[in-house]
C-alpha cells in the first residue's frame, strides 16, 4: 500500500507532434494528493487533479499559453511514492495524455494553480525499484 506522494512533475510533449515542450514540477492539493494514492493503490484513474505552486522548464519549443485555456497535450507523469509495508520512497513514472489549463495569470514560469483533466494512462505504471 503507497500512503504518501512527493516531487510530483510532468514532461510535456506536444500532442501533435510530439515535440518536448517542458517539464513542470508541482505540488498536488490533499484531493488530487488522494486521487494519485487510489490511482496507484486501485488502478482508479483521477477524473482532476488540482496542482499548486507550479514550477515550468519550457525548451526551445514551447509557445507560451493562455490563462484559462484548455490545452492537450501528451507526457510523463512522474513522482514519488511511500511504500508504507518497507517504509521506502519509490519512484513511479506514468506515460499519459491530458488536458489542462492553468488557472492564474502569473507572468514567467511559476504557475499559482494547474488543472489536469481528461487524463488517460497511455503505458503501464512503472515503479522505478
Amino acid at each position: 500500500m503507497y500512503t504518501q506522494t512527493r516531487d510530483a512533475s510532468v514532461d510535456a510533449y506536444d500532442f501533435e507532434t510530439n515535440a518536448f515542450i517542458g517539464k513542470a514540477t508541482f505540488t498536488p492539493t490533499i484531493s488530487a494528493e488522494n486521487s494519485l494514492l487510489n490511482w496507484v493503490n486501485y488502478s482508479i484513474p483521477p477524473k482532476m487533479l488540482n496542482m499548486v505552486s507550479s514550477n515550468f522548464q519550457p525548451s526551445e519549443n514551447y509557445v507560451p499559453i493562455t490563462p484559462n485555456e484548455t490545452y492537450h497535450q501528451r507526457g510523463i507523469f512522474r513522482m514519488m511514492v511511500k511504500d508504507a509495508n518497507i517504509n521506502k520512497w519509490i519512484p513511479l513514472e506514468v506515460p499519459i495524455t491530458y488536458d489542462w489549463k492553468s488557472r492564474s495569470p502569473e507572468p514567467g514560469n511559476f504557475i499559482n494553480s494547474v488543472e489536469f483533466t481528461n487524463i488517460k494512462q497511455e503505458g503501464p505504471m512503472e515503479f522505478m525499484r
